[in-house]
């Protein structure tokens, strides 16, 4: 599923421009909020002060509200697909599918010592702490050439044009993994790893994404009901200003634009580790990281590229022409279609270098100052053609869950947990709903 996570609030855009914001908010602004937040925790928040470092906490009734978000989107799969629907089943968030690309991840011979010199100087790890932590391990354990596939979307709850405020994501599927896996895997050797154009994603826990999550169940059932979701986003100011500010950006081209993660991953296991634990009790890893992948120029030195944004101009025309604006999709295959395209994104992992870098609440972003990106490889994209409605079908059928991969990648954090739950249930409805026999994706 692209879930209900992570863009899930996206197909609200016309709904929060009706909301009488006084700023113009920008990313700047939601980062001096998160330091706020954080001083506010360490003085009202007893527990705030004894987090530890690469910790994931549990929330209170997590189980109970996990639970209820299982049901409450198959209900609301039921209510976009089922019944005297004729509607053809798609992703309950995420739903335009702009193109299926075919690509490569190279993993880099990195320096792994060099690597934990710079965390020394940035953590208080002590150096029993430093060598417990194995950088070349799992996806990372040898330079290796992986085959890639890759879905490019908008985050919108339904298909709508590509004028209208929305985040977009790239969900990468790397081929041909081997390893333990995570028992939750839907797949037997390949590695998901799902990002987005946002540092951050809108809710603090999982209660409060099941309470936005009513409210717009409700307004897909009865069209006066989206007054629940306006009142939501009223109680809700900070996770209303997140979300306007996630809608801003509209990139020139998905082949160009900055991805994160925004929600954090292990890298390895504690011998003692107990799958069972996560979302119970503490859970401690001897490392947690954040994931990126950043435009870079295709030739040496591969230098980061600068962000660009769709023009001003030509936004408005679409917007003015009445017509469906496929802006992102039409890019992509004809920016593809030319013998010699190349594209390149450096990927990169992020440390908590601090415990105030918070795990569990993802609306907080790590800040690069602190703990910068490393690139320990790169994608790279060729010359293609990816407009056959073959094409097509495959990407609407691919199935992606951060779930899905090996054990020393474990998904950590509260939303990522209900992440792990919720997205194989949609993907199961929607494989049930469009007579899809899912197989594993190979090159």
């Amino acid at each position: 599923m692209r879930s209900v996570l992570y863009g899930g609030a996206i197909a609200l855009n016309n709904t929060l421009l009706t909301l009488s914001l006084e700023a113009d908010w920008t990313i700047t602004a939601n980062k001096r909020a998160n330091i706020a937040w954080n001083k506010l925790n360490l003085i009202i928040n007893p527990t705030f002060k004894k987090m530890n470092l690469f910790t994931e906490y549990p929330e209170k009734d997590e189980a109970k509200y996990s639970d209820l978000m299982s049901e409450l989107v198959k209900k609301n799969m039921a209510n976009l697909y089922g019944g005297e629907k004729k509607k053809t089943a798609k992703r309950d968030t995420h739903s335009k599918t702009n193109a299926a690309v075919q690509g490569t991840l190279e993993i880099f011979d990195f320096d792994e010592a060099a690597i934990k010199q710079e965390l020394s100087k940035r953590t208080s790890l002590t150096e029993a702490q430093l060598q417990a932590i194995s950088l070349k391990q799992g996806l990372f354990a040898k330079p290796k050439q992986y085959p890639v596939w890759l879905r490019f979307a908008n985050g919108a709850f339904s298909v709508k044009s590509d004028y209208e405020g929305d985040t977009r994501s790239m969900a990468v599927k790397v081929i041909g993994v081997e390893g333990e896996r995570l028992p939750q895997s839907h797949e037997l050797k390949t590695q998901d790893i799902i990002v987005h154009n946002t540092e951050f994603f809108f809710v603090r826990t999982i209660k409060d994404f099941h309470s936005f999550f009513v409210a717009v169940y409700r307004a897909g059932l009865f069209p006066v009901f989206k007054l629940l979701v306006l009142f939501w986003l009223k109680l809700h100011p900070y996770e209303s200003t997140l979300l306007q500010t996630s809608f801003k950006r509209f990139p020139k081209s998905l082949l160009t634009e900055r991805y994160w993660s925004a929600s954090a991953f292990s890298l390895g296991l504690k011998s003692d580790f107990d799958p069972s634990q996560p979302g119970r009790v503490p859970v401690e890893y001897p490392a947690v990281i954040k994931y990126a992948f950043t435009p870079v120029s295709s030739q040496p030195p591969h230098q980061q590229l600068p962000l660009e944004s769709r023009p001003e101009s030509e936004l408005q025309r679409a917007k003015a022409s009445g017509s469906e604006d496929n802006y992102y999709r039409d890019d992509i295959i004809q920016a593809l279609a030319k013998p010699d395209a190349e594209y390149c994104w450096d990927f990169q992992i992020q440390f908590q270098t601090s415990p105030e870098m918070s795990i569990d609440d993802t609306t907080i972003v790590w800040n690069e100052k602190e703990s910068p990106f490393i690139t320990v490889g790169r994608l790279t994209v060729k010359h293609q053609q990816v407009n056959s409605a073959k094409d097509n079908d495959f990407g609407e059928n691919l199935s992606f869950s951060p779930g899905n991969g090996l054990a020393v990648h474990r998904p950590v954090g509260a939303i990522n947990r209900l992440r792990s739950i919720v997205y194989p249930i949609v993907a199961n409805d929607r494989h049930q709903k469009r007579g899809v026999k899912y197989q594993e994706p190979t090159v």
